[in-house]
This record gives structure tokens, C-alpha cells and sequence, in this order.
């Protein structure tokens, strides 16, 4: 079995199921062309230096945002950007800075490296190159504690002593170096007046820090920046009102963070049609809750409107497929599930009802795999609509 077919069945396999994989994404493509294009256009933006506004996408259920995500993750990292995706969820919310952080850096993936992007792309680093005394200006003119640019002169002058830089590499990563230990090290440098380290800023306002030093960092070590991908937002409608507001405010952060010159960070949401109509500014109005509920006074306040007028803003939308499209995959989706088992996969029937493109690859293959292994069949299939209301809540196991 050659390298074409394993990859071949390997894009079956995660289309059958339903979960793109990187093979599937890589040999299918998109059609959202428009789409990619913005992406594409923010990217260069950030290689030029400049800001970028974070990109929102919209679609149904199955319409393929997880799809699109993995694909331009796959376009990321071909630009040499790290990228990591994540699903917003309980474990992950949005509102809880720290918890996205860890998150992001557990998932961040650099191209062509093994393992968690920080310690991978430091491995290569000099503290003596031209682009780590950048990385230390930069942290000494951007309002960020004074916590990291004593670990960043740590790092440096610390060069023999591998398990120390380590440790602060974790620090960038959500996981703190105690204060003691960082004043500890500045006083054998030489170095203990020369940072501020009494008191503390919040966990909050640390693990933004983190986010925009990481970024650097990676930037410092040859990437392009860093492309954060995250998914199904529209799950923020489930919290309660004092975590979506949280939520929003964490998406004006994000906002005010990647519009920023040199913030080398490009954010992409992705959330179900409906979730703005039926939470931000419908249903329960969250829009209105903020402006007439005796918020919109501090700076948490004024960031979580930034981020309900960006949902707000026009969006990505995901178009749907045209029967040429469609054909145009079906083609394509029968092409690779031919390389992978090398037999001739007739032609689907045409079907009354519409459903997702998913759904309909999935459908597709399992009629080649019923013809594969049984030539003689026929299948006779019959359908009929099921009727779905959202709002209602379905049990896994009504008879229970």
C-alpha cells in the first residue's frame, strides 16, 4: 500500500464520520472562495506589520465551518504561521482568559515541528540575535507587566541552564514561575532594581499578556504570527448572563488586540446562523441587557460592547452550494474513494430531499461501500423528512 492510497483511505475514513482531518481538508478544498480570500489578505496584513480585524464566519448546522477552519489552519501553516484551533466549550469558555490561554498553547502547532509550538520554535532562538533584542523592546514599550520582561532578561542571561527556561517557556504558557524565585534570579544578575514586581495584576489581565508575548515570541523565532481558530461560538447562548458577558468581553479584547500594529495575532470565530438574532439582539437581547441594565461603565463593560458590535458587524457567511459545486465534490469525493480502494464507484442517484453537503458525502460512501462489498445489491432507499425544533431540548435516551 503507497503513500497516495493511505492517504486516500485515510480522507475517507474521516469523511465517513463526518470530522475533517487534515487529509480530508488538504484533498477536497473548499469552495468558499471569497471567504479565503479575506483570510489570505489578513495574513499579509500581518506579515506587513500591520492590524487585523478578527474574521466572524457563519453557517448552519453542517454547513462545514469545522471544514473551513481546518482548511485554512492548513493554509496557516503553509504561510509559516503557528496556528491552533480549539472548540469553545464548558472546559474552554471564552470568558475565562486563562483557560483559553493554556488552551491555545497546549493546541499551538508550528510548520514543520513536532510537539507544543513555544518549546519547539525555541529550540532555534538565539538570545543574542537581532530578533530577540526585538522581542525585548517590544515587550519594554507595550504595556504588558513587568513580570515578563524580567523572565525575558532571566532567559536570556540564563543560557547554560536548560530546566530554567523551560520553566518560564511554561510561564508564557499559563503555568507562573513563582514571584520569590524570578526576584531570587534578578538579584544573582544584578538585576533586582531594575523591575517593578510588587503586587500583582489580575489572572485575567496576566493571561493577556501572555497572549500578546506569545505571539511576539513566535514572531521572534521566525514565524509570521500566530492564527487562533475558534469554534462553535454560537454554545455561549447555553451560559448564564454574567458568562456571556464575560464572553463578549473577551471577544472585544480580541478585537482591540489583533487591530493593533504588529499584534501578529489574526482571531477567527466561527458560530450557527441564528445565534445572533436569537441571543445578541433577539430572544434574549443581550445587546439591549448590556446598554440598559446599568453596565457599559467600566473598561470590562465598554470591551464587551466592542465585541457584541462585531458580532454585529457584517460577516462571513458561508454560501451554500450550487448543484454545480456540489456536483463538482461529488466527483471529487468519488475520485479519492477510488484511489483508496481501487475499484469504480458508479454515480449516486439523485435524491428529492436537500440536506448538508456532509450528510451527502457520508451518503455517498456508504452506497460505494454497499457496491464494493456487495456487487449484486441494489439498495432501495427511502426518505422522509424529520422535523427538528431547536428550542426544544431532545433527550439521548427518551425511554429512560
Amino acid at each position: 500500500m503507497n503513500q497516495e492510497v493511505v492517504l486516500a483511505r485515510s480522507a475517507i475514513e474521516s469523511l465517513r464520520s463526518g470530522v475533517p482531518s487534515r487529509d480530508a481538508v488538504d484533498q477536497l478544498g473548499t469552495t468558499q472562495h471569497d471567504l479565503i480570500e479575506r483570510f489570505e489578505k489578513s495574513m499579509d496584513a500581518l506579515k506587513e506589520g500591520g492590524g487585523v480585524t478578527p474574521i466572524i464566519i457563519s453557517a448552519t448546522f453542517g454547513g462545514g465551518k469545522t471544514h473551513l477552519l481546518e482548511y485554512m489552519q492548513s493554509l496557516a501553516e503553509k504561510a509559516n504561521f503557528v496556528t491552533s484551533y480549539s472548540v469553545i466549550s464548558p472546559e474552554m469558555p471564552l470568558g475565562n482568559s486563562l483557560a483559553v490561554l493554556k488552551t491555545l498553547c497546549e493546541a499551538a502547532h508550528a510548520p514543520n515541528q513536532e510537539g507544543k509550538a513555544v518549546r519547539a520554535l525555541a529550540a532555534g532562538l538565539s538570545t543574542d540575535s537581532q530578533a530577540y533584542q526585538k522581542l525585548q523592546s517590544w515587550a519594554q514599550t507595550t504595556k504588558i507587566d513587568d513580570r515578563f520582561l524580567a523572565l525575558l532578561e532571566i532567559y536570556k542571561e540564563y543560557r547554560a541552564d536548560e530546566e530554567l527556561r523551560i520553566r518560564i517557556l511554561d510561564d508564557f504558557e499559563g503555568h507562573p514561575l513563582p514571584k520569590t524565585e524570578i526576584k531570587n534570579r534578578l538579584k544573582q544578575i544584578g538585576q533586582q532594581a531594575s523591575f517593578n514586581l510588587i503586587g500583582g495584576a489580575r489572572n485575567n489581565v496576566l493571561a493577556h499578556d501572555r497572549i500578546l508575548l506569545t505571539s511576539q515570541f513566535f514572531r521572534a523565532c521566525g514565524s509570521a504570527g500566530w492564527v487562533v481558530l475558534f469554534d462553535e461560538m454560537e454554545r455561549v447562548a447555553k451560559l448564564t448572563w454574567r458568562q456571556r458577558l464575560a464572553a463578549y468581553t473577551e471577544l472585544g479584547w480580541w478585537k482591540q488586540a489583533a487591530e493593533r500594529a504588529g499584534s501578529a495575532l489574526l482571531p477567527v470565530f466561527t458560530t450557527a446562523s441564528g445565534f445572533l438574532e436569537d441571543t445578541v439582539t433577539g430572544g434574549t437581547n443581550d445587546a439591549q441587557l448590556l446598554t440598559s441594565g446599568g453596565f457599559a461603565l467600566e473598561n470590562r463593560d465598554q470591551l464587551a460592547l466592542q465585541g457584541i458590535e462585531l458580532l454585529k458587524s457584517p460577516v462571513c457567511r458561508i454560501q451554500p452550494l450550487s448543484p454545480e459545486e456540489e456536483e463538482k465534490i461529488m466527483y471529487r469525493v468519488r475520485e479519492i474513494y477510488q484511489t483508496a480502494y481501487g475499484e469504480l464507484a458508479s454515480l449516486p442517484d439523485s435524491r428529492k430531499l436537500r440536506t448538508t453537503i456532509r450528510s451527502e458525502i457520508r451518503r455517498w460512501i456508504t452506497l460505494w461501500d454497499l457496491q464494493r462489498y456487495y456487487p449484486n445489491y441494489k439498495p432501495v432507499v427511502e426518505e422522509d423528512p424529520m422535523p427538528f425544533d431547536p428550542k426544544v431540548e431532545y433527550e439521548d435516551n427518551p425511554g429512560e
